[in-house]
């Protein structure tokens, strides 16, 4: 946790000026709690080094620091439990399923695993886009904006809709989505980089490689078409503003993913794309005690 700390802090505190404290906000419309959990200690401990932070999520800290305030999205939407049904899945591996058949039923899980996020995102950004506690914290100004790049591109429209031009900095709390590279102009390489819902490691077949290379594609027109375009057209409609959240995404100054090379295989990066693997995890309050000699 430390290493990317003392990165982002120094990135802030820079931005900042003389004064050495940033206004922090941060952007966190999924509400998954897992989600949650990777991000909060990095926030937190930010505050605790006095930068003033701002978090706007479905996880309000129940003591939280000076210096952190909260803008609940609690009753929005429900709270995601992070779990999957089933029954959308048996037909798939049915002996009488033609997907089966065919060799397409793991490509098709995958989308079927991927479908519901649509739904949510597109809900939440409907209700984003008129909640006033949300409206009110657009308003102020900020050193460095934190988004949390999953399943919707909601808030980066909200954000040029306010005018709130700080830079941008996008979390994820797990590996790189099918459409997170290109935003921070990492290359993208489905022959040997397996895609986050494949079940493939860097040492692929010929076919394993066209399949991830259609499941890669695939997804991205998936989120292109059914979150980008729906969520756009609600900020607009409501806000009465043209935004386009394809280019607003390419404008990702810093990307802290949830990997690490030694565990999650090598990726080709870009300075701008920082493994921060970990980062939600404590230090030992005791020290592990050594070993004696046999």
């Amino acid at each position: 946790m430390l290493a990317p700390l003392i990165l982002l802090s120094a990135g802030v505190a820079a931005l900042a000026g003389p004064a050495g404290a940033a206004r922090v906000l941060g952007l966190f419309p999924h509400s998954g709690r897992s989600h949650q959990m990777v991000f909060e200690p990095l926030l937190r401990a930010l505050a605790e080094r006095g930068h003033h932070v701002t978090v706007v999520s479905f996880f309000p800290l129940d003591q939280p620091p000076a210096n952190y305030t909260d803008v609940s999205l609690e009753g929005i939407s429900p709270i995601g439990v992070e779990t999957v049904n089933i029954e959308e899945f048996e037909s798939l591996y049915s002996p009488y399923a033609w997907p089966r058949v065919l060799g397409v039923d793991r490509v098709l899980s995958q989308f079927l695993g991927f479908h519901p996020l649509a739904e949510m995102a597109v809900n939440i950004c409907s209700k984003l886009v008129e909640l006033p506690t949300l409206r009110e914290a657009l308003q102020k100004k900020y050193d460095v904006v934190l988004v949390e790049n999953f399943s919707s591109d909601c808030m980066l429209g909200l954000l040029q809709a306010y005018g709130v031009q700080a830079p941008r900095v996008a979390l994820l709390s797990s590996n790189l989505m099918p459409w997170s590279a290109e935003r921070i102009g990492a290359a993208e390489l489905p022959s040997y980089v397996p895609t986050v819902s494949t079940e493939f490691t860097d040492r692929m077949t010929f076919l394993q490689r066209m399949e991830n290379a259609f499941v890669k594609l695939g997804l991205k027109q998936w989120f292109h078409y059914l979150i980008q375009e729906k969520e756009q057209e609600l900020i607009e409609k409501s806000l009465g503003k043209k935004v386009d959240l394809q280019a607003l995404a390419k404008n990702t100054s810093l990307m802290l993913v949830n990997t690490f090379h030694g565990l999650n295989g090598v990726r080709p990066a870009v300075p701008g794309l920082v493994e921060v693997g970990g980062m939600h995890l404590q230090r030992a309050r005791k020290p592990i005690p050594p070993v004696s000699a046999p």
